[in-house]
């Protein structure tokens, strides 16, 4: 009897486990890094819709890698993109929780230097924060 209990506490054990694969039914991973899905995934004590602010807030800021490269139009939507990424993440994630998922997409080299060119671009743009769409 024993050696059944043990068996089923295993099965349940290993079932359980493969709960915490990046599950799509809840969280769109779509357009994420895996290392970057998978660390958002592994913070199991957040809610669907934090999850759902740092991938929106994820797929944002790593569009903003390739920024330099952009024609000016494309520029103004990345940044566009990331303002309202970020507004919708500040409505439910900590700043430092913010700062931790950019740790994770961003060179600690580059950071600096990106995150610079952003907050420079974005002062020229003005948006109205009641039209933003958080996912």
């Amino acid at each position: 009897m024993n050696q059944f209990k043990l068996v089923c506490l295993g099965l349940i054990t290993i079932m359980s486990s493969g709960c915490q694969v990046i599950s799509p039914l809840f969280v769109d991973y779509n357009g994420v890094r895996m290392d970057v899905a998978k660390w958002i995934n592994n913070h199991q004590l957040l809610s669907m819709q934090q999850k759902r602010s740092l991938v929106q807030l994820s797929k944002a800021q790593q569009k903003l890698y390739q920024i330099e490269n952009k024609q000016e139009e494309q520029r103004i939507q990345i940044i566009k993109e990331n303002m309202i990424a970020i507004h919708c993440a500040q409505a439910y994630l900590t700043e430092h929780k913010i700062k931790q998922l950019q740790n994770q997409i961003f060179d600690q080299d580059e950071k600096q230097h990106i995150l610079a060119i952003y907050n420079q671009q974005r002062q020229k743009i003005k948006m109205d924060l009641n039209a933003m769409q958080c996912e």
